[in-house]
């Protein structure tokens, strides 16, 4: 959470420095702009949780939110929540397919060895395997 914080505050802050600048000085960040921009006018303080979930949308609606004058203590506030609720879901949610992940290879530990050197010849042959053929082929070419 504190990464994730740091990451947007740092964000927000230059979104205040120089953010419209940025914002639209191509076409992407320029699409994304009025995307972020709309669900800002729609959903006001709340599009922060909306946000949080939106894959792809992270640094351009922080940049935002300080290019628009969003309140420092508003954003805090509202960041901090969001960020608690991000952090229960994603850990239920690694800790519920670690568990499935720990009883459906339960039985694999005895034999991760066995797979570790399969893994490992097969990697091998990939890489070998071109230059193998290099040899042989410049060696029929003379």
């Amino acid at each position: 959470m504190s990464g994730a914080f740091l990451h947007e505050i740092i964000y927000f802050y230059l979104g205040r420095w120089k953010g419209r600048e940025f914002l639209l000085k191509n076409n992407y960040t320029r699409r994304q702009f009025r995307k972020v921009k709309n669900l800002f006018d729609k959903y006001g303080a709340l599009s922060i949780f909306i946000i949080r979930f939106w894959y792809g949308m992270r640094i351009i609606p922080m940049v935002l939110m300080g290019a628009t004058g969003f309140s420092v203590g508003k954003f805090i506030f509202f960041n901090i929540i969001s960020l608690f609720f991000w952090a229960v879901i994603y850990l239920s949610i690694g800790y519920m397919f670690g568990k499935a992940a720990e009883t459906f290879f339960k039985e694999a530990k005895e034999y991760y060895f066995i797979a570790a050197g399969v893994l490992l010849i097969v990697i091998s042959i990939i890489f070998l395997l071109p230059k193998i053929k290099e040899k042989f082929s410049s060696n029929n070419s003379i």
